[in-house]
């Protein structure tokens, strides 16, 4: 049982880890595509054709096909509190990579 909770534990953080970068991952890639092409917000498709805006796509899928196995292995008591390391994840990652204050 031990090791179960342990195999969820470490699903739920990789699961935040992957859904915090992808926010940055998919807001590079839309700043990619905006200076390329219409914007997203003004009905451009440019963003389809943004491998960065893919990346985080993917990522986004691995981190909630993650979470969703956590569930799994976890008692939803341990799971779901390690779901607000996503926020902190992805405002560090933006300080960072964004340069966002």
């Amino acid at each position: 049982m031990e090791s179960d909770n342990g195999k969820g534990l470490i699903l739920a953080v990789a699961s935040s880890v992957f859904i915090g970068s992808r926010f940055i991952l998919k807001k590079k890639g839309l700043k990619r595509a905006g200076a390329i092409g219409t914007r997203a917000g003004y009905g451009g498709y440019t963003y389809l054709l943004e491998h960065l805006w893919w990346a985080g796509m993917v990522t986004m899928i691995v981190g909630e096909a993650a979470n969703f196995v956590a569930y799994i292995y976890a008692p939803t008591v341990l799971v779901t509190p390690l779901g607000a390391l996503t926020i902190i994840i992805s405002a560090v990652l933006a300080h960072f990579l964004l340069k966002e204050n």
